[in-house]
């Protein structure tokens, strides 16, 4: 986790530092859109309960003066399961973003992307057995706030779209529950 948050840090000052050789003012609003793979690594109380995969969509709209701005989304991170003769269980994530966001262009056409901010994030369970000795079904959500974090780098195809590859951190951390989710997508921006 502290080399995550660490490798985040050296990115995003790279990327401010990048800021100085702007090549263009994108002032104005944007809608972005990113999908790839959600990557869930679980801990509980230092247990380490394992790692999956899934699916993850995200979306994102803001507004940037100049380079820097704000953006608010949604991310949807998918489901992991586990299914065997007597038993499934499913935990899915959802949430909603609110952060930060910059687009720096050290070309005309090259951009690299930093963004952060507040995560408020559900969890979905369900745990069913057909265990005739024990059976049971049961569903259960926990909500609450935490932090995301990304860089990206891409294309800017013209004064209006960019396309581009972006890793994001998803944090999920809740009375001894620990869910890193390292979330790798490719995505296309379009500013008006």
């Amino acid at each position: 986790m502290k080399k995550t948050l660490l490798t985040l840090a050296m990115l995003a000052g790279s990327t401010l530092s990048a800021a100085s050789v702007q090549a263009k003012d994108l002032t104005g609003g944007f809608v972005n859109l990113g999908a790839g793979r959600a990557s869930y690594h679980a801990t509980l109380n230092d247990f380490d309960l394992g790692s999956d995969h899934g699916t993850a969509v995200i979306l994102n709209a803001g507004y940037r003066t100049q380079f820097i701005g704000f953006e608010a989304g949604y991310t949807d991170l998918d489901s992991i399961s586990y299914r065997d003769a007597t038993a499934y269980s499913k935990l899915s994530g959802d949430g909603w973003t609110a952060g930060i966001n910059g687009h720096f262009n050290p070309t005309d056409a090259w951009y690299i992307s930093a963004r952060g901010g507040a995560f408020v994030w559900k969890l979905h369970a369900t745990l069913k057995s057909n265990d005739p000795a024990n059976p049971f079904d049961e569903k259960a959500s926990k909500q609450s706030l935490d932090w995301y974090a990304g860089v990206g780098t891409g294309y800017d195809i013209d004064k209006n779209w960019s396309i581009g590859a972006n890793f994001d951190y998803y944090s999920i951390s809740k009375q001894g529950l620990d869910i890193g989710n390292r979330v790798y997508t490719v995505g296309a921006e379009y500013r008006f």
